[in-house]
């Protein structure tokens, strides 16, 4: 003779069942929503005004060829295994309608130096900014180790001096850079997507197995 449940033990499964399903659902919903939601940025602009540097050297005239605005923007925080972006953008402000600009190119040097974060390009990043033209650099950050981290971008302008034979850097712009790198359940990002992923199928299981198990 086949036996029966009762309706009462299989509605307690049921519910049980879907409870379940129900902390499965929300468990990967978080998952997934941290593994893509974006991350902030923070910014900063700077103007460089043209003529005579600064920073420059005891007895030089060394100058900036024009005024500029700088911008260098960069992520609040950075998943875990994955990178942020560091972005600088230089542009020239606009001169009156109609002037005419002939000039050398300004030669614009940068580095990022973020100690226990890996930088790529690494190193000094050098470039020629021409008249009318702006210029964009990109540093990629990498997030390995979750904590917090500062650090700062150097930017200067290069002009090459005859007798040293070599270019002189002279500082324009000093940024302080500062982020987090955060983990989930002590994960790095895509093992987070993952388990988000593993979450949704696991609530569908259970809310199947719940369904089958109250009628």
């Amino acid at each position: 003779m086949k036996r029966r449940h009762s309706p009462k033990r299989g509605g307690r499964l049921s519910k049980t069942l879907f409870a379940l399903s129900l902390v499965f659902l929300g468990f990967g919903l978080v998952s997934l929503a941290w593994g893509v939601w974006p991350a902030p940025t923070d910014a900063v602009q700077f103007t460089i005004p043209a003529g005579v540097l600064p920073g420059v050297p005891s007895g030089m005239t060394y100058a900036s060829l024009a005024e500029y605005v700088l911008n260098v923007s960069w992520p609040v925080w950075i998943r875990a295994g994955e990178a942020g972006t560091i972005t600088l953008h230089l542009t020239e402000v606009e001169g009156a309608e109609g002037e005419a600009v002939e000039r050398p190119a300004q030669v614009v040097l940068a580095e990022p130096v973020i100690p226990g974060v890996a930088l790529a390009p690494e190193g000094r990043a050098q470039a020629n900014l021409a008249a009318g033209q702006a210029l964009t650099l990109t540093w990629e950050a990498a997030g390995e180790v979750p904590g917090e981290y500062g650090g700062k971008l150097y930017v200067s302008f290069g002009f090459y001096d005859d007798a040293l034979g070599e270019l002189v850097p002279v500082p324009v712009a000093v940024v302080d850079l500062a982020f987090q790198v955060r983990s989930l359940y002590g994960l790095e990002a895509r093992l987070v997507l993952w388990v988000g992923l593993a979450g949704i199928a696991l609530w569908g299981a259970l809310f199947i197995a719940g369904r089958v198990a109250g009628r």
